[in-house]
């Protein structure tokens, strides 16, 4: 008999544990993704809508609203909405478009900031930081879609400016940035209505307006969203199923162990002919000595069976294991005697404990190099005797 012990449920509001970006166990296997933003955001809830269509495990909830954005505060306040909007509903994804009221200059302290200024930056920022932290906080996947190129000049200078503050904030607060500004983009780089629809053919993809899109284009915008979202959907589901460890063959012992006891043969008779196969084969007597003894213990109410400790396991239990890690703690190594003469060894060690690597401190993302080199665009400082350090003289 074999006892497990259930594991603890989370805390209440505490992220789990998990390698995949997508919660891989939502509740009843159905994925609730809400699509969050402006008018974009309502059309690419459209385009989202028809590509998933015989998905049957997912669910898109439009929860966007026109003309509306991070600007004007006073006219829709985006920060007090998503509370009543994740108080009301559960969901497990967020899809989020917004830009296009945002070209606009910003009020904040009475003061109010042009686009592009270093003031209207921070400004505008923080409410998209504070936008993505409520959704990240209830682990809720969030993939922020970036602003398509734009015809008239001076919307697509806005354009990338929004931008560029969608895609910092998204990667400083663990949301995912998509960018499609290349998806609609002639082949000099510049806004075409346009170009091949996700049939092929060349047909129109933007509106009139020049910013908002057909519905082919609408289409063609949720491909990059759902590109992202089926292979992070393939890891979610990767995760869900637990292979059995070991080859084929160590497979079939395992396997061979619970499998029902076949009946004993009939007793030959005393005309029949011995076997020379069996009449070859050498007697071993040792497997059955050791798997003989088994002893039973009581556990409260449950009576639990374990195999004595035999030979065979006391020398596996002293068995020296390589250091994974020189820094790491020793493993620890863990045997049990099975039926069938076979000796169940495992190592448990820190390294391969998911919890603590993940419970590790790390640096802030703002604060790691690559982010300030390939992101910010700062130079670091260079080190004495480094191929970047050109002090004279040296040393």
């Amino acid at each position: 008999m074999l006892a497990f012990a259930p594991q603890p449920a989370a805390a209440q509001g505490e992220t789990p544990v998990q390698r995949s970006y997508i919660n891989p166990f939502p509740n009843g296997d159905r994925y609730r993704i809400v699509v969050l933003g402006d008018s974009l955001g309502d059309g690419l809830w459209a385009g989202l809508y028809r590509a998933f269509e015989e998905d049957a495990t997912l669910e898109f909830i439009q929860r966007s609203k026109k003309s509306t954005g991070f600007v004007r505060t006073d006219v829709y306040d985006w920060d007090a909405e998503l509370k009543k909007i994740l108080n009301d509903e559960t969901y497990q994804i967020a899809v989020v478009m917004f830009g296009a009221n945002d070209s606009q200059p910003i009020k904040k302290d009475g003061k109010s900031f042009k686009v592009g200024t270093e003031e209207w930056r921070q400004a505008y920022g923080e409410r998209v930081e504070q936008f993505i932290k409520k959704l990240r906080a209830v682990n809720i996947a969030t993939y922020w879609v970036g602003l398509p190129v734009m015809r008239a000049p001076n919307q697509t200078s806005d354009a990338e400016k929004l931008n560029d503050v969608f895609r910092e904030k998204a990667f400083i607060n663990g949301a995912k940035y998509i960018d499609t500004w290349n998806g609609f983009v002639d082949e000099s780089g510049r806004y075409s209505a346009y170009g091949p629809d996700m049939s092929g053919q060349v047909k129109r993809l933007r509106g009139d307006d020049g910013v908002h899109f057909t519905m082919r284009g609408y289409l063609k915008l949720a491909h990059f969203v759902e590109k992202e979202l089926r292979k992070d959907f393939n890891l979610a589901k990767s995760e869900r199923n637990i292979p059995l460890a070991g080859n084929e063959q160590e497979q079939a012992k395992v396997i061979g162990r619970f499998a029902p006891t076949p009946p004993p043969a009939p007793a030959p008779t005393e005309d029949a002919e011995p076997d020379p196969l069996d009449a070859a084969a050498p007697e071993d007597t040792e497997g059955d000595d050791e798997q003989a003894g088994l002893q039973e213990s009581q556990v409260g109410e449950v009576s639990v069976v374990r195999p004595t400790l035999t030979n065979s396991t006391l020398q596996a239990a002293n068995l020296a294991s390589q250091p994974l890690n020189v820094a790491t703690t020793e493993p620890e190594v863990i045997t049990s005697e099975l039926p069938g003469g076979f000796t169940a060894v495992a190592t448990i060690s820190a390294v391969t404990d998911l919890s603590l690597a993940s419970s590790r401190p790390r640096l802030p993302l703002s604060q790691r190099p690559y982010y300030k080199v390939l992101v910010r665009g700062e130079q670091l400082e260079p080190k004495t005797g480094r191929a970047d350090d050109f002090a004279w003289p040296p040393g």
